[in-house]
């Protein structure tokens, strides 16, 4: 950021226009890539829908064509003929045979022939056909298997056919139950499977093939591919760009699990993203343009503001007293103008100012000399505390010496006190807070005759945390001048500490008094004033001085997370909490 703020505003000029030029062409390219990803989600999205469309078709059809085997395969009819082994007998079956044959090709348009085999070799069939005419393995247990497309003859024209075959097994409990004793054959046309569905109707383009078990193309929107094998790319690649019969095509191949097939669609690459290259050669032509058209405004800008400030800038490098006779006339838009105007205006001022601090500069010495005296007399002028110690231990002997102990004992818990908050150390040990907490209290017992009692319950353990120096000592004067102090029955303040509990790792103390508390209202102002990002004197009239300071310090010390909690009931009394972290590492002077 500080490199910036360095460059000249030209080159500042210049990287803005680059950034701004760079960020539009980003955008665009990420529209560009954006819409072309809509695109393949909306090719994907027709491809799935026309899938499944000739999905449940086929599916459909097989269901019929599964049926008819079945049917077949377990007919009484076909099951006696292939059981019974008399020739004659079989002989006058025929015609029934033919019958039945003749009702189930009704059933499905499309049927060319019924083709009955038996496990002898023996054959029969609607149409004439034979298994030399027919090219189909069956896998063993066969459950309405399809063979790959082959050609097949009907009344004379020749046709795309399957072999649909499905073994057949006993049902006769009394003779080979369970056993296989033949198959039966359905040879139908391969249109019947997608049921007329007019795969010629997608978008220009596009080719879609139906390939069988052993991808050869069965149906198609390129006719003349009918019939031929359909070669998959060498990288094995089912979906996305790939290269076939040297042209880049975007492939999306499904499988066809009932037939054991494919369903493959074909897009050209020029044709897929035709209307985006469309879009982007717009794009690129409206672009150039725009940005020919804001270089003149860029242009403007630059002859008109950014050179007069150069100029500007080379004349304001003074480096010599004669610089100041040096005047400036800028050119270009009015406020350059003004600017020029300007500066030779408070060259004329500064050649007048140096005369004049010049004379002014002996008079602020000689101010600065006398404020400086006046500061060290003021120092002279402080009272020593070693003065004021002396003192207070004189008037403690005295009070000794002539039977006084109420006066030896405040000047004693007052010279403590005194000693102990100009210290200069800022932490302390928690028994050295509680040593000055008690002193303070002796005082307040003493004045107001024992009126007040004060203990405290510290675990031994605790004694030796540190502490910030000076955060008992206010606590506990609050407590007998708000709490204390306007209730004219004895009152109890008490100090406690303990760990946190819940966090592990905080020290808890509380100054807790019986006094006469305070109402909703007045707690809920000086949490408020508490909690306040204002530290002014105000807040600290009716809070007291006491508890912001401490709680002010102890969250600059510590953070936000500590500080004083308050909690308080008319007639209850008050207690306030302090929150701090737990510091046992070195130790404080003792008082």
């Amino acid at each position: 950021m500080n490199v910036l703020r360095k460059l000249p505003i030209r080159g500042q000029m210049f990287l803005i226009a680059t950034l701004t030029m760079g960020l539009i062409i980003a955008i665009l390219l990420f529209n560009y890539s954006r819409s072309a990803a809509f695109l393949t989600k909306n090719n994907e999205v027709y491809t799935n829908d026309m899938f499944s469309q000739i999905e449940q078709t086929i599916l459909s059809n097989y269901d019929v064509v599964k049926w008819l085997t079945y049917n077949v395969a377990y007919n009484k009819s076909i099951q006696d003929y292939l059981l019974d082994e008399d020739p004659l007998s079989k002989l006058q079956r025929y015609p029934t045979l033919k019958n039945l044959f003749i009702n189930l090709s009704t059933v499905k348009p499309g049927i060319l022939d019924f083709l009955i085999i038996g496990k002898n070799g023996e054959t029969f069939s609607l149409q004439g056909s034979t298994l030399n005419q027919i090219n189909v393995t069956m896998p063993k247990k066969a459950d309405s298997y399809f063979s790959a497309i082959q050609t097949c003859k009907n009344i004379g024209i020749e046709r795309y056919c399957f072999a649909v075959g499905t073994n057949i097994f006993s049902s006769d409990i009394h003779n080979r139950y369970t056993n296989e004793i033949g198959q039966i054959v359905l040879l139908i046309d391969a249109t019947t499977l997608t049921g007329g569905y007019d795969i010629k109707s997608l978008q220009p383009g596009t080719s879609v093939y139906l390939l069988d078990r052993n991808n050869t193309i069965f149906m198609s929107n390129v006719r003349h591919k009918i019939g031929q094998p359909f070669s998959f790319p060498s990288n094995g690649l089912e979906s996305g760009l790939v290269e076939l019969d040297g042209e880049l095509q975007h492939i999306q191949v499904k499988e066809l699990p009932q037939i054991g097939g494919k369903f493959v669609r074909l897009i050209p690459d020029d044709v897929f993203f035709k209307d985006i290259r469309k879009l982007r050669k717009q794009t690129i032509i409206a672009l150039t343009v725009g940005i020919l058209l804001l270089l003149i405004p860029f242009f403007l800008i630059l002859n008109n503001m950014i050179l007069p400030l150069r100029k500007l800038y080379h004349y304001m490098r003074i480096h010599h007293k004669e610089d100041l006779n040096k005047r400036v006339d800028l050119q270009g838009s009015a406020e350059a103008e003004v600017i020029g105007i300007r500066y030779n205006q408070m060259l004329s001022d500064v050649q007048d100012l140096t005369g004049q601090l010049v004379d002014s500069n002996d008079r602020l010495l000689k101010s600065e000399i006398e404020k400086k005296r006046a500061e060290f007399d003021f120092l002279k002028s402080q009272v020593n505390p070693h003065f004021l110690y002396n003192t207070l231990d004189t008037i403690r002997g005295l009070a000794s010496e002539r039977g006084v102990p109420e006066i030896r004992e405040m000047t004693g818990a007052l010279s403590r006190i005194f000693r102990y908050s100009i210290k200069g150390q800022d932490t302390v040990s928690l028994s050295d807070e509680i040593r000055i907490a008690e002193a303070y209290m002796n005082i307040q017992m003493i004045r107001f005759s024992h009126r007040f009692a004060f203990k405290y319950e510290i675990p031994e353990s605790l004694k030796g945390t540190i502490v910030p120096k000076m955060i008992l000592q206010p606590l506990v004067e609050n407590a007998v001048f708000h709490g204390l102090e306007p209730r004219y029955e004895q009152g109890t303040l008490t100090i406690t500490a303990h760990y946190d509990l819940n966090s592990g790792h905080d020290l808890i103390l509380t100054v807790s008094d019986d006094g006469i508390g305070m109402s909703k209202d007045k707690l809920a102002g000086l949490k408020s004033q508490l909690h306040a990002r204002n530290r002014g004197t105000d807040s600290g009239k009716e809070a007291g001085v006491g508890l912001l300071n401490v709680h002010h310090r102890l969250q600059f010390q510590y953070e936000h997370d500590y500080g004083l909690d308050i909690w308080s009931q008319e007639n209850q009394g008050t207690v306030v909490t302090i929150r701090i972290p737990i510091q046992m590492e070195g130790r404080a002077d003792h008082v």
